[in-house]
């Protein structure tokens, strides 16, 4: 399991994908984040919807043919899954709060992606 140093640093980086300038971004972008994502997610036990989402997300994101719906889709799917994956970090620290801003930007950006 990561350190909290460590989990910052990587909603960090998840952040500054999501909140990064779109009209210079490309799909793939995100995928280092994505992998470092599923790195962790996969030794967590209770991370497996959560997990699945976000693979097929990585998979879109490689496909040549992006599908703005199903992406859109996917990512509003994986923040709601983010909300309820909080819900499990309890109250102390700031995982939980970032988490829910982290839902919030996928939110966002999976409704900029539906209105292209």
């Amino acid at each position: 399991m990561l350190t909290h140093e460590e989990s910052t640093d990587l909603l960090d980086a998840t952040m500054d994908v999501l909140e990064g300038d779109m009209a210079s971004a490309t799909p793939q972008s995100g995928l280092g984040v994505i992998d470092r994502w599923l790195a962790q997610l996969q030794k967590t036990e209770n991370a497996k919807e959560i997990t699945s989402t976000l693979e097929q997300v990585k998979t879109q994101l490689e496909s040549d043919q992006i599908t703005p719906e199903e992406l859109s889709q996917l990512l509003d799917t994986l923040a709601t899954q983010t909300v309820e994956f909080s819900t499990m970090m309890g109250s102390e620290g700031d995982i939980a709060p970032r988490l829910d801003g982290m839902a919030s930007a996928l939110k966002s950006l999976a409704g900029l992606i539906s209105h292209q």
